[in-house]
């Protein structure tokens, strides 16, 4: 049984949710391989806290470079949150260079930086997946980027900031204030402690950000973005007749990009009059396969967790099939080791 050595960066309520799924089912069977996830260390800034999770066993370390020069570590797990993006980009960017195999989740660091990141990761030849630092448990990232080259993508849109759609929602039938309806999302870790980013649009714009250069391939630079935020919709009197939604919208026509990020007034007619809760909704129209939808819980540790755990998964079993091809070209070429080159 072959183990793989993975670490945390960053240990929230979405870095617990993703241990446990590891504990839960540290064996990934298929009839020709298994793996055993040990985990190795978890990097916190804080290493008194006390978790929800028994982590007893594993070295809790506030120096990141403890699983940076870890070699029993191939894979780290990062769950840093917003709060700390420029340490996260400093703690990813040394992993990379050590040739560690990067999981993400958080939007804020990569958007800004995510030509940088996906750059620095194709030069030293490391994996890096992304899922979870959009849309939560919806596979978006992942299907932009295996779509074909030929089918461009002329406009995307929909809700991808779950905890203002929550808001809105419990607003809409509960005839509480935003305040209100913001406090009980925190209780339901379905916001985190400093709401305004989801509330002013930053986080859907950061997401719009990375979908944009995954889907479009163009770099939209986050100084140039002006969301409107939902802070005009504070009052729950607003919602008597009317159903709002904070949405995005990006379009190319003629190699020009056009975008918005706010509320919008929508009827009942409009298929995201009916995005509730913690569900997000992404629209994508591209010339070949048309419009099609994907939809989700796109907030919450659990579903984000998810994402993670499928990116962790899909890690190892490309690495997998890239031993198997190695394997199979020595034994043609009757050789002991080639060196691969990925393009």
């Amino acid at each position: 049984m072959k183990k793989v050595g993975v670490a945390f960066i960053g240990f929230g309520t979405v870095g617990e949710e993703v241990f446990k799924l590891l504990k839960e089912s540290h064996l990934l069977g298929d009839n020709k391989f298994e793996i055993e996830f040990e985990v190795h260390a978890i990097f916190v800034r804080d290493i008194n806290k006390k978790r929800i999770v028994d982590v007893s066993d594993i070295h809790i370390t506030s120096n990141y470079l403890d699983i940076i020069n870890n070699p029993d570590i191939q894979i780290c797990i990062e769950c840093m949150g917003g709060a700390a993006a420029n340490k996260m980009v400093e703690i990813v960017e040394a992993a990379i260079k050590k040739g560690k195999h990067i999981v993400m989740s958080s939007k804020k660091g990569f958007a800004h930086n995510m030509s940088y990141i996906i750059d620095l990761a194709s030069y030293y030849n490391v994996q890096l997946r992304f899922e979870a630092t959009v849309g939560g448990a919806i596979p978006i990232c992942r299907t932009l980027m295996s779509m074909s080259s030929t089918d461009d993508i002329s406009r995307m849109y929909g809700v991808i900031n779950a905890t203002t759609n929550y808001v809105l929602s419990l607003m809409e039938k509960g005839d509480i204030d935003m305040d209100k309806a913001i406090d009980i999302a925190k209780k339901k870790g379905i916001t985190e402690n400093d709401s305004s980013e989801d509330i002013d649009g930053w986080d859907a714009a950061y997401k719009m950000k990375i979908l944009t250069g995954i889907g479009m391939k163009v770099d939209i630079n986050c100084s140039e973005i002006n969301p409107v935020s939902m802070n005009t919709y504070k009052n729950e009197k607003m919602f008597k007749n009317t159903i709002i939604r904070q949405i995005f919208y990006v379009e190319r026509n003629d190699n020009k990009i056009s975008y918005y990020i706010g509320p919008v007034e929508l009827e009942k007619t409009n298929m995201m009059y009916n995005v509730r809760d913690n569900y997000n909704i992404v629209f994508v129209d591209s010339r070949s396969s048309g419009t099609r939808a994907y939809y989700g819980k796109g907030a919450g540790g659990k579903e984000t967790a998810s994402a993670m755990h499928e990116d962790l998964l899909d890690i190892i079993k490309h690495n997998y099939w890239l031993e198997l091809s190695e394997k199979a070209i020595c034994e043609k070429l009757n050789v002991n080791k080639i060196n691969l080159v990925l393009s």
